[in-house]
């Protein structure tokens, strides 16, 4: 699994579109992120997806860097092995933190920035697609890094943007109900501190609409 430059340390996790592992580069730590055929695709349309994915994915990293947000730093990327090679964050993701019942204090620090980063990403005309706190890396014990584009995309959609509002106050309920509360009220006020007051408005009315036609399925499938 060598390339020139690239040097393999071990698996970090298998996923349902990729494998990760962490690898060296150039002298740097780094994750390389191959994304794997699907048997049950159409070899060509397998092929051409996974090729689709690595540039997009690729395309976003870069964006981060130059809107500032934080993220991995891209090295390098090969359509040939529809792989990405990225910066290592060291860390722990927060999700992880979370389960340890850390302070209040941390909390509403930790999810003020989160709420501002995704402002920032927003604003810049993208959607994550991805918003949860398994996707959040944080260094240092302070600063979230935002991790994991592969299904991000250029958009101005306010329903994408509460998409990804939504996907992180699903995670915290179902993972992390006992701090749902304080960690949704500073994510939004986070958020608003960054977009404005009109258009956080906006897109949380948004989501509530989501998680109404939400209900509405569920409802109607236990008839």
């Amino acid at each position: 699994m060598d390339e020139i430059g690239l040097k393999i340390l071990h698996l970090i996790s298998k996923g349902a579109e990729a494998h990760i592992y962490k690898a060296t580069y150039l002298g740097y730590d780094v994750v390389y992120k191959k994304r794997v055929p699907k048997p049950y695709r159409p070899p060509e349309f397998d092929r051409n997806l996974r090729v689709r994915r690595t540039i997009n994915e690729a395309r976003m990293l870069y964006y981060m860097r130059k809107f500032g947000i934080p993220a991995p730093t891209l090295f390098d990327y090969d359509l040939s092995e529809t792989s990405i090679t990225m910066e290592y964050i060291e860390g722990e993701v927060l999700e992880r933190m979370l389960r340890r019942k850390p302070s209040r204090e941390f909390i509403e620090n930790m999810f003020l920035k989160v709420g501002e980063i995704l402002g920032k990403i927003h604003l810049n005309g993208i959607a994550h697609g991805d918003f949860t706190t398994s996707n959040i890396i944080v260094v240092d014990n302070k600063l979230p890094v935002i991790i994991d584009f592969g299904l991000s995309k250029r958009t101005n959609d306010i329903e994408e943007f509460a998409i990804d509002l939504h996907l992180m106050f699903r995670s915290l309920e179902s993972t992390h109900y006992d701090i749902v509360e304080i960690s949704k009220e500073n994510v939004l006020k986070g958020y608003t501190n960054v977009v404005g007051t009109d258009l956080a408005n906006k897109i949380y009315n948004k989501v509530l609409e989501i998680r109404r036609r939400g209900r509405y399925v569920r409802e109607r499938r236990k008839k």
